[in-house]
């Protein structure tokens, strides 16, 4: 993402979208009550053929998918022969656009970060003896791939050729996508994963790590990851952000620290007791008054995602909890 113009004072900002990437954070900025201008085609007046124009739309909704995020609203601004009434602007990697909104601190620093962010791939292999997972994780979240399994017999029966497919068949696999990877990250329990790393080509080799974990799967994935195995091949990922935001939060509840979640929360922010808000992004699409208040009383704002097991766990706790500056009753 680039910013290629902003004025705070005004709520502005002129965005060039660069990746995927860029979509997923912006799917969390643009709300209804914006006004959003950007090039789009719209039927003319006369009905016959639609013309290239520069729209500005009120933001009613939006609807994120993976190539693009779709914003429709209804025209405020637009050329004198085309049809008014609502529109939906297709923003796409490669396209500009402006946006005016009363952002909040939290959603200019969700821009700033957006900007410096570098996009990644990485390839995660959940492995043990028959079966073997496949997951990429990228900033906009974690996609499950196709699963191969394979019944190989248990220790008493099982033999070297049957292994060996199986082997064979998980390395494929791996080597099919390494050349689209940044990094590759073998897991799981017992030895299978360093069978598979013995296999692989020397240049896959270069961009491979192993993690140990006690299961595959997805809640294998989840646990490489609070392991640290995302951060070690990744500087900075959201998921692995989000991960340790959840884990204090969860280490001063069970310590009994000075903390609170769901509905008491909201009765927490008006008293000014909230240090730092975390709350879940769909709550905070349907309650942004409350990131307002936090930050107008000088508290922090967290939003967290629940594509992965740490946001699904803020979910459980009504999708919102916070850090107090003082014990309460």
């Amino acid at each position: 993402m680039k910013l290629l113009k902003t004025d705070r004072g005004e709520g502005y900002a002129k965005i060039r979208i660069e990746n995927q990437d860029d979509l997923w954070y912006l799917k969390d900025i643009i709300a209804k009550g914006d006004e959003v201008r950007a090039t789009t085609q719209r039927t003319k007046l006369d009905g016959r053929e639609k013309k290239t124009c520069t729209l500005t739309l009120e933001v009613e909704k939006t609807e994120y998918q993976e190539s693009r995020l779709r914003v429709t609203g209804e025209i405020l601004e637009g050329a004198e022969d085309i049809e008014l009434g609502f529109h939906t602007f297709n923003l796409e990697p490669e396209q500009e656009f402006e946006i005016w909104k009363d952002f909040t601190q939290e959603e200019w620093a969700r821009l700033e970060e957006a900007e410096e962010k570098r996009s990644y791939k990485v390839f995660f292999c959940l492995i043990e003896k028959g079966s073997a997972d496949f997951y990429i994780v990228e900033e906009s979240g974690i996609k499950d791939l196709s699963n191969v399994e394979e019944n190989i017999p248990g220790k008493m029966y099982s033999s070297d050729k049957d292994s060996s497919d199986f082997h064979n068949q998980v390395k494929e696999v791996i080597e099919r996508s390494a050349d689209d990877m940044d990094y590759i990250i073998l897991c799981g329990p017992g030895n299978e994963k360093n069978k598979i790393k013995n296999q692989l080509s020397d240049e896959t080799l270069e961009k491979t790590m192993l993690q140990d974990t006690s299961v595959t799967g997805k809640t294998g994935l989840h646990e490489a990851i609070k392991r640290g195995a995302l951060k070690k091949v990744v500087e900075t990922s959201r998921i692995s952000e989000e991960s340790e935001i959840i884990e204090e939060f969860l280490d001063r509840l069970n310590s009994d620290e000075k903390v609170s979640y769901g509905d008491p929360v909201k009765d927490l922010i008006d008293q000014g007791a909230v240090k730092e808000l975390i709350i879940t992004a769909e709550n905070h699409r349907r309650n942004p008054e409350l990131a307002k208040k936090v930050e107008q009383m000088g508290g922090e704002v967290n939003i967290v995602h629940t594509d992965h097991e740490a946001g699904e766990r803020l979910d459980n706790f009504g999708g919102i909890g916070a850090l107090l500056r003082y014990e309460v009753d």
